[in-house]
């Protein structure tokens, strides 16, 4: 059995496998097999992962749903297959540096109590990838997008309950790098989806109902901020590792900063879909996760949060704020079946968020 299950779910990302194999037949560390679950890609993805397949040295595994489950049913579905001791959630927009999978083996390996383990992301400029001549081998054309731009060093969690991507956006400048190299980890509240490596044995204590590791209500966007909430209420440890490097291209991007304004020129970059599912998984995390010890303690910021971004989608868009309702209301059960059975109201848990605020 091999030490670590890499799990990866694509929908139409062709021109991203090229660029992903290449990175991971560059790995150092080479104990490890592949999962892809590709959710019903209408491009060439399914034609170009198995064209992959044979330069591989490592056990690779593809299975093509007929439909698109989204990010949380392509990956519940994969963890079920799960073994190994360790398992890596892996976007297919990434290009990893060599030493990326032995390096956050290692950190699991030497460190018993950190459940989680992520590298440094920094942003991918994969137009700059594309512009690239062919002729070019694919690691120097997928080096010519790298840049000195914060992707995610973790989440972070305020006070509001709003959850970012901890320095998006941010240079990384030799005085953040001092400051942060110097460590060997990062504690964070919890893990960008892009790219997190978890202990199999720990996920096991926090599934939801049929063994999923996602809700699956969710389909795509803030299932990571869930299982970070789930991960801190159990008692977990989550760490960023500053001195590994992934890089990542992010297509849907947070604001550069975290006043107002930037939050709603974001808001009309982004789709319908993204806007539906990003505000109704948040008010799903919410009440599956916080004790009502904390949303006491913290009420004030969390209703002017809310009531800023309710006002704005009743004012922008009121049939997107309708139908979201509708849908909370829809998967209401299972939200709270799953409250019910992860979020036991006992003893003091609740006062382990209060760290993070």
């Amino acid at each position: 059995m091999t030490k670590l299950n890499i799990h990866l779910v694509t929908y139409n990302n062709e021109k991203y496998i090229p660029y992903l194999f290449d990175s991971l037949r560059r790995q150092t560390f080479q104990e490890w097999d592949l999962l892809i679950i590709d959710n019903a890609s209408s491009d060439a993805t399914v034609q170009s992962i198995h064209g992959e397949f044979s330069s591989m040295k490592t056990k690779c595994n593809l299975i093509a749903n007929k439909e698109n489950t989204g990010f949380a049913g392509g990956h519940n579905h994969a963890f079920k297959q799960a073994g190994a001791q360790y398992l890596l959630l892996l976007n297919p927009d990434i290009y990893l540096m060599p030493d990326v999978l032995e390096k956050m083996v290692l950190f699991l390996d030497t460190h018993p109590t950190a459940a989680a383990v992520s590298p440094r992301l920094m942003r991918w400029n994969f137009d700059s990838v594309v512009h690239t001549p062919l002729e070019i081998h694919t690691h120097e054309r997928a080096e010519n997008g790298f840049t000195n731009t914060i992707d995610a060093l973790g989440l972070k969690l305020f006070k509001n309950r709003r959850v970012v991507e901890w320095q998006a956006g941010q240079s990384w400048t030799p005085t953040n790098a001092v400051q942060h190299i110097q460590n060997e980890a990062i504690e964070v509240f919890g893990l960008s989806g892009a790219l997190p490596m978890y202990r199999k044995n720990v996920l096991q204590t926090i599934l939801m109902k049929s063994d999923n590791l996602f809700d699956p209500t969710y389909h795509s966007y803030k299932e990571d901020v869930d299982l970070a909430y789930r991960l801190q209420n159990a008692g977990y440890h989550s760490y960023v590792l500053p001195n590994t490097i992934a890089f990542h291209d992010r297509t849907a991007t947070g604001p550069m900063t975290l006043d107002d304004r930037a939050a709603m020129r974001n808001k009309k970059t982004q789709s319908h879909f993204i806007q539906l599912v990003s505000y109704k998984n948040h008010l799903k995390t919410i009440y599956k996760n916080e004790y009502w010890q904390n949303l006491l303690i913290d009420f004030i910021p969390i209703l002017w949060y809310e009531g800023k971004k309710t006002s704005y989608l009743l004012l922008t868009n009121p049939h997107l704020l309708l139908n979201a309702w509708k849908d909370l209301l829809h998967d209401l059960h299972v939200t709270q079946e799953a409250r019910q059975t992860l979020h036991p109201m006992k003893n003091k848990e609740w006062q382990r968020l209060r760290r993070w605020f």
